[in-house]
Formats: C-alpha cells, sequence, structure tokens
C-alpha cells in the first residue's frame, strides 16, 4: 500500500478547499443554477484536475472531501430520504473524481487527450444517471415515482446542466493540465 506523502495530502486539500470556493462562487451566480437545485458546477473542475494531477485514487477522495465538507457548510442540504442524498451527492461526488481511470501519463500526447475526454465523459455520464435516478423517484412532482412521466421530467430538468457541465469539463481541464504540467515539471 503507498503511503501518504505530505506533498500528497497538500494537494489534496488545495483541491478540496479550491472546489469548495468555487462552490461558492456558484452560489452568487444564479445564471449557473437551476431553479430546483442542479447547476452548471463549476466546482468540479479542480476535483477532475485534482484526478489527472494525482490519479484516480486520489481524486475520488477529492470528490469525497468536498461532498463531506460542502454539506457541513450547508451547500448540500436537499435531502428527501438517505437513499436520495446518496444518490444525488456521495455517488456524484466520488464518481467525477474518478475521471482519470483510464489516463496513463506515459501515452502519447494526442492518447493522453482521448483517454482523458473519455475519462471525463464516462464519468459524467455515470454521474448524470445517478442524478437523474434520484430525480425519478424521489423527485417526481405530480407523476408517481418511476413512471415514464416521473422519468421525462427528470430527464427534462437534469441533461441540460450536466450535458453543459461535461462540456465545460471536456474543454477546460484538458487546457488546465497542459498549464499545470509545466507548472510541475
Amino acid at each position: 500500500m503507498k503511503k501518504f506523502e505530505t506533498r500528497d495530502i497538500v494537494l489534496v486539500a488545495m483541491y478540496v478547499a479550491l472546489a469548495i470556493v468555487l462552490d461558492y462562487v456558484k452560489e452568487f451566480l444564479p445564471f449557473l443554477n437551476m431553479p430546483q437545485g442542479g447547476s452548471l458546477n463549476i466546482a468540479l473542475i479542480p476535483i477532475v484536475i485534482g484526478s489527472f494531477h494525482l490519479g484516480f485514487g486520489y481524486g475520488a477522495l477529492i470528490g469525497l472531501l468536498w461532498w463531506g465538507v460542502s454539506s457541513l457548510m450547508g451547500l448540500n442540504n436537499d435531502i428527501v430520504s438517505p437513499m436520495q442524498y446518496v444518490l444525488d451527492y456521495i455517488v456524484p461526488s466520488v464518481i467525477i473524481g474518478l475521471s482519470s481511470i483510464f489516463y496513463r501519463t506515459s501515452d502519447d500526447s494526442k492518447m493522453k487527450l482521448i483517454k482523458m475526454e473519455v475519462g471525463i465523459f464516462l464519468m459524467m455520464a455515470i454521474r448524470t444517471a445517478s442524478i437523474c435516478i434520484s430525480g425519478a423517484y424521489f423527485w417526481p412532482g405530480d407523476a408517481a415515482a418511476g413512471s415514464l412521466a416521473a422519468w421525462s421530467g427528470s430527464l427534462a430538468y437534469n441533461l441540460p446542466y450536466c450535458i453543459a457541465t461535461g462540456v465545460m469539463l471536456m474543454v477546460l481541464v484538458p487546457l488546465a493540465m497542459t498549464r499545470i504540467k509545466t507548472l510541475i515539471k
């Protein structure tokens, strides 16, 4: 088992802190937030960058710590049931940290970019699925939980901001990683 190094612990804390700051910034920018929860989540940027910088294990840890600290600070308090909370907050926070699961630093630069984009896309797809399942079963509105109407409503509400977040990550993270690589060397 790999020992935690002081440098890695400091970097994890830095990425978590940056995600928390961006989470608060997002709260003050109303055009990023959906009326009944959900948002173009800029706080995911440092989580995904941390995943590619430190590896997917640390990325999942960054996501989990971001969820925990932001919950303690009152950012994630929409609770209907424990399962809804897990599907809306915990699973999506950890999943997005696994974005670098296919990424290897030894690959050539074109393959790195492809694996980066594929990792972000797949983890955003799983994150979106978790949020949509929660929406269909725990936030169905006037429809019966799990019904076609509930699924339609959940997809119509959640897909636009999840797709926008995924596109944002697929554009900004590779750009940021090229700059970070020069700083690391």
